[in-house]
């Protein structure tokens, strides 16, 4: 199984968010590629749903905004109810999540990373802690600093048995 965690940048291609939408036509052929792909699980942490919700929210012609407000609440609701191609991860950010993302986030501000990529970081690593099977794992961005997060998470062999 391969997983990959679907950032804020890979979800406004998606919706075709005016000014956020310059990869759109290379974000959606691969997009159908990989629903199609039973080996393929998109994961939609709630971090991306927050940060495209505000870029939703600051597009500043108000029929378009309109438009693509209606078209992310029926997205949620999708997802809400299971009928979206992802499935919705999160764990939130418990006390101990949070010192961590104190520790970080001075040297990822200066980086120009926000709290909403470290989250998405955040869930990428909870995720595969708790789901140490898996065969690929990755976040699927268009930012270099979180498009780095890829890795093949195959379990060791045991020895034959003689």
């Amino acid at each position: 199984m391969n997983i990959r965690f679907i950032d804020t940048s890979i979800l406004l291609n998606i919706l075709d968010i005016p000014g956020r939408n310059a990869a759109k036509d290379m974000v959606t052929e691969e997009f159908k590629l990989i629903i199609q792909d039973p080996n393929q699980t998109l994961i939609l942490p709630l971090a991306t749903i927050i940060e495209t919700g505000n870029h939703i929210a600051h597009i500043p012609d108000g029929r378009v905004r309109r438009e693509k407000g209606e078209r992310m609440a029926e997205l949620l609701k999708h997802t809400a109810e299971d009928e979206a191609p992802w499935k919705y991860y999160d764990r939130g950010l418990a006390q101990a999540d949070l010192l961590k993302l104190a520790e970080r986030f001075p040297d990822s501000a200066m980086m120009e990373m926000g709290v909403g990529d470290l989250s998405i970081i955040f869930a990428y690593e909870k995720y595969k802690e708790e789901v140490p099977a898996i065969g690929s794992i990755m976040i699927w961005s268009m930012d270099e600093h979180l498009a780095q997060y890829k890795e093949e998470m195959c379990l060791p062999r045991g020895r034959k048995k003689r």
